[in-house]
């Protein structure tokens, strides 16, 4: 018996589909005879059969669709009806109105209520948050204030993303997130709190303490349920966590044996927690930060060491006769700012990238006109520009180090926050933002 082809019955199945779906189409568009006759059509008739018989199947798809996008809306109704509530519709309407004051002009000046120099500030959504001793104010970028509430911190924090910014008090135990406009969550901890992180996604990690571990790490999703508790046996110097917030950066420190040892956690943020970590023995860690989404840089007193998110070492650097006294971590780079350990004055930074390469390195010695209006305060990096701070100007290094340019601020400035293109100079009642035609040449 002839063995019969498999394909014989797939090309049958598929020309009977095909005839099939032509012959309803031709049925869809079918006219009637009194539109293939060569008489023009009569538009002034009370209805023309070929239209009023294409009205009436669209108007069959249109309920359709309806019934369709009805189905659509109840059954996500019911699987999110928990997350549903009048104060979740609320903040997401004032939330989308506030978000687009980001897109307005940008005022050249930002006003806030006056601030004490224990205050603390970050930018978000292109304007600025301030964290006082007594007021917590988000400013938008074209100078409205979107939010104002009264607080009472001693040593007041605030730490941003772009969906949520944190405030609390470093040694109190208490902690509040905000939106634009409102805050949407507090918690009351057992514990102080010491520090704190963000990510975009809304998805947020506080440092505590607990009663059996001299650190303890609260992980919270974008829903402000906790996640997990992460306990460690050193006291935390440093927490970072990446823009898109699945993954956060601990640097911790303990004495072992009379000699300070240093471990950096890597945390994968999700529904499952885990984690991997490196040990640095006799090395003190205190600043940290993520440089790209899957870099992170940590800087000890001994070296720079930078690490992928599987905590595999991918760039370390060791201070050999510096010592180093400013630091800051950006995007793609981490600024150094050294004293050399010699007799005389002598100060040197360095902009190193993403692998710890030097990017450029300038030798501060008494002639270089950075050192000429004194010490260094401060360093922002703001994308591929650095700008070092001194008691009464603010620098501005461009072009990977070959450009300085400076301008006169106030001596009344707190801290400079940097963006790519832009400086905002916040004093204790106002932002100045700065941009490169802002400064000239020493």
């Amino acid at each position: 018996m002839p063995k019969r082809n498999p394909f014989e019955r797939l090309r049958s199945l598929a020309r009977r589909l095909y005839d099939s779906t032509a012959e309803r189409v031709r049925r869809f568009t079918k006219q009637t005879d009194e539109v293939f006759t060569e008489e023009p059509i009569d538009f002034s008739a009370p209805s023309i059969p070929y239209y009023e018989n294409l009205a009436n199947r669209l108007g069959l798809v249109r309920v359709i669709l309806y019934m369709t996008l009805l189905v659509f809306v109840v059954v996500t109704v019911v699987c999110n009806h928990r997350l549903i509530t009048y104060e979740n519709l609320y903040y997401l309407a004032k939330d989308i109105s506030s978000a687009t004051l980001t897109a307005q002009s940008q005022a050249d000046r930002i006003s806030y209520p006056i601030s004490s120099g224990d205050a603390d500030f970050s930018l978000y959504r292109g304007g600025v948050v301030i964290a006082g001793c007594e007021v917590v104010t988000a400013a938008s970028g074209s100078g409205r204030q979107t939010l104002s509430e009264n607080v009472a911190y001693a040593d007041p924090c605030v730490r941003t993303s772009d969906k949520y910014y944190l405030t609390f008090g470093r040694g109190e135990t208490s902690f509040n997130v905000y939106n634009s406009f409102v805050r949407v969550y507090r918690e009351i901890t057992e514990f102080p709190i010491y520090d704190a992180a963000v990510g975009d996604n809304g998805n947020f990690a506080v440092v505590t303490r607990s009663r059996d571990y001299t650190s303890e790490v609260m992980i919270y999703d974008g829903d402000m349920e906790k996640l997990a508790n992460y306990h460690l046996n050193g006291y935390v110097t440093g927490i970072s966590m990446n823009r898109k917030g699945d993954r956060l950066g601990i640097v911790s420190v303990e004495s072992v044996d009379g000699i300070w040892e240093t471990k950096v956690t890597l945390i994968r943020v999700a529904r499952k927690i885990t984690a991997e970590t490196v040990t640095l023995s006799a090395s003190l860690g205190s600043n940290c930060g993520f440089i790209t989404e899957d870099r992170f840089a940590v800087v000890c007193m001994d070296r720079l060491m930078i690490l992928d998110t599987d905590a595999t070492v991918k760039g370390e650097v060791v201070f050999e006769g510096t010592t180093p006294i400013l630091c800051d971590v950006g995007n793609e780079r981490v600024a150094l700012l050294f004293r050399v350990n010699t007799d005389i004055s002598e100060y040197r930074l360095d902009v190193l990238d993403r692998n710890a390469k030097t990017v450029y390195s300038l030798a501060l010695d008494e002639s270089h006109p950075l050192q000429g209006s004194g010490k260094a305060v401060e360093l922002a990096l703001g994308g591929d520009n650095l700008y070092v701070r001194t008691v009464d100007t603010l620098y501005r290094l461009s072009d990977n180090g070959k450009t300085l340019t400076s301008m006169a601020i106030s001596r009344d400035t707190l801290t400079v926050l940097a963006t790519e293109d832009e400086a905002l100079v916040c004093t204790p009642a106002y932002a100045a933002r700065l941009t490169a035609e802002d400064f000239t040449t020493p």
